[in-house]
Order: C-alpha cells, then sequence, then structure tokens
C-alpha cells in the first residue's frame, strides 16, 4: 500500500530559500509541494485555499511573520508546521515550546530528513497537529508582550485550536477515548 504524499507548502520571502527548500525536497517522493507563498498575507490564503498537510515557516518576513500566520491559521486549518529560520533564537523559543522541528537556515539535508521524519509521524494524526500548534502558538507572544492561550477543541472527528479568552464554557463527553 502507497502511503498518501505530504501536501506541503513553503513559506519564506526571499525567493532563493524557497528555491533551495523546494530543491531539497524534490529527493522525497512522499513530499509533495503544492505551492509557495511570500509573505504572511500569502501563506494564510494559501493555506486556507491549498489545505497542506504541513508548512515550512519562515518567522522573519515583512508585514505578517510567522507567529502571526500561526496566530491566525483559519479554523479547521490544521498543518503541521516546520519553523525555517536564520534566527536561532526564535527557532529555539518555539522548538521548546512545541514546534515539530526548526531548521536553521542554510538547511542540510540531514536535519531536512529528520524534520520530515517527525512530519510523517504527525500525517494523518490530527489531534496530535493540534496539540502541536496549540504548544507552538502558546510561545509565540501577542504584540506588546501578551501571550495566546489556545486549548486543542474537538467536533466528531475535527480538531481545531481555540482562543481561551473566546471559551464560555465546556461540555464533557464520557464517550471520548483520548486517542
Amino acid at each position: 500500500m502507497e502511503t498518501p504524499s505530504i501536501r506541503t507548502l513553503i513559506v519564506d520571502d526571499e525567493p532563493i530559500a524557497r528555491q533551495i527548500l523546494r530543491d531539497e525536497l524534490s529527493g522525497f517522493g512522499d513530499i509533495e509541494v503544492v505551492g509557495e507563498a511570500e509573505n504572511g498575507g500569502q501563506a494564510l490564503e494559501k493555506i486556507r485555499r491549498l489545505a497542506p498537510d504541513l508548512v515550512l515557516l519562515d518567522l522573519q518576513m515583512p508585514g505578517l511573520g510567522g507567529f502571526d500566520v500561526i496566530h491566525r491559521l483559519p479554523q479547521g486549518s490544521l498543518p503541521v508546521v516546520i519553523i525555517v529560520t536564520a534566527y536561532d533564537q526564535h527557532a529555539i523559543r518555539a522548538f521548546e515550546a512545541g514546534a515539530l522541528d526548526y531548521l536553521l537556515k542554510p538547511v542540510s539535508q540531514e536535519r531536512l530528513e529528520k524534520a520530515l521524519n517527525r512530519a510523517r509521524k504527525l500525517h494523518g494524526r490530527p489531534r496530535e497537529v493540534a496539540e502541536s500548534l496549540g504548544r507552538l502558538n502558546e510561545a509565540a507572544e501577542r504584540p506588546g508582550g501578551a501571550r495566546i492561550r489556545k486549548v486543542v477543541g474537538r467536533a466528531g472527528e475535527e480538531y481545531f485550536l481555540l482562543n481561551i479568552e473566546d471559551i464560555l464554557a465546556f461540555q464533557a463527553s464520557a464517550s471520548w477515548s483520548g486517542s
């Protein structure tokens, strides 16, 4: 049985960085690059339209940066996020908070493969993806220094992130198995 391809979006404001990542990813048969974005606004639109499984996301971009993209992910869009950055201080903070992985530019083939292996383990596991994004979102700060807190919610088989300040009440269900 053939494993499904991992639909991937590359987000970076530097064309050469996108090209290098695209070239590196072409060596992996199960990775399908479905699009590229050069800024946070484009990234959000393409995440909404293309529904990628994986987003390789630069943190430092003009306008909306990588953490802004994570804050504003469209409802129902829960891709695995791997941070790709030249600034290790941001990557370390994101990684410690639960980012699936971070890659420092220039990205080595070995590190890329290790990060993709982590993404493969989460592919098709929406709860784990939502939890990873929730931790990553907590690492990011709003302008002014306030942290954004999110929790993982579930409706039927679909998982999503909820802003804590938007929650008015919880209802528990004994039928949820936690898997």
